[in-house]
């Protein structure tokens, strides 16, 4: 037998300490002993607690209410950036994509300082606003790179035929670039959704005192010890993530099902 090159052993340690960490968690979630020293027997008394907790929920809440506006917002703008750097200069595209690069490339930790700083300059006070324009920030840089990806594959031959046939500039948009772009809406819109769902830097330093996240939560929990209901609220969490990720390749398919039913009804009432 071959002996395994040294690619595949490398790509197995990566995959068990990407897996392994996943795997302690959801069993310490499932095990009795609080203090999480040994195997004490199966339970899902944890994620009654969790799910009972009165500062979770509210935490989760706050979380999801954030990540739902920052996607918006940072979906809605990285769009609008796409679009414009489409028609304009080499020099405007060439400030967009600085600007782009710079906010992935600086530490989260230096923008979360200098907009707590600059928002406590002009006295406003810190809260749900302040986290979502913190994370719109970050996490619309990724959703301008992943649009203006699927913009580079695009042709503007079919823009320019259905303006030549009288379609308005929206019409062309609504019924043309849209479709085209929407697999990468999908996955910028879940990318920003993440990101912002488990960020623990920016919601910290501008959540205040009135707006607690999941992860700010729970790393307050886990700074005195590490309890069987942390782990069940992990598993929440990526139960919650994995549920996107389904529903977006769901809805996908079903478009590009759809797609192919079309072109296929096409021919056949062409040739009756």
């Amino acid at each position: 037998m071959r002996r395994p090159s040294f690619v595949a052993v490398v790509s197995t340690l990566v995959l068990l300490g990407l897996w392994a960490p996943l795997g302690v968690v959801v069993a310490n979630s499932l095990n009795a002993d609080e203090l999480l020293v040994g195997w004490d027997g199966f339970t899902t008394r944890w994620y009654e607690e969790a799910l009972s907790d009165a500062r979770v929920r509210d935490a989760f809440v706050t979380s999801m209410q954030v990540a739902a506006l920052s996607t918006v917002l940072a979906v809605g703008i990285a769009l609008t950036a796409s679009l414009w750097a489409r028609r304009a200069s080499s020099r405007g595209r060439g400030l967009l994509d600085a600007s782009t690069y710079m906010r992935i490339i600086l530490p989260e930790t230096v923008i979360a300082i200098g907009l707590f700083l600059m928002l406590r300059r002009f006295g406003v006070e810190l809260g749900l606003a302040t986290v979502v324009i913190g994370h719109v920030v970050f996490n619309s840089a990724y959703a301008t790179i992943v649009l203006q990806a699927r913009f580079a594959t695009l042709t503007p031959e079919l823009e320019e035929a259905a303006a030549d046939l009288g379609a308005t500039p929206w019409r062309t948009f609504r019924r043309v670039t849209l479709p085209g772009i929407l697999p990468a809406l999908l996955v910028a819109a879940l990318l920003v959704f993440t990101f912002s769902l488990d960020d623990v830097v920016t919601s910290l330093f501008l959540g205040g005192t009135n707006t607690e996240t999941l992860p700010v939560l729970l790393f307050g929990m886990i700074r005195i010890r590490v309890t069987p209901e942390v782990n069940a609220i992990g598993v929440l969490i990526m139960l919650a993530t994995v549920s996107l990720l389904a529903l977006a390749a769901a809805l996908i398919g079903l478009r590009n099902a759809a797609g192919s039913s079309l072109r296929r009804a096409e021919p056949e009432e062409s040739s009756a």
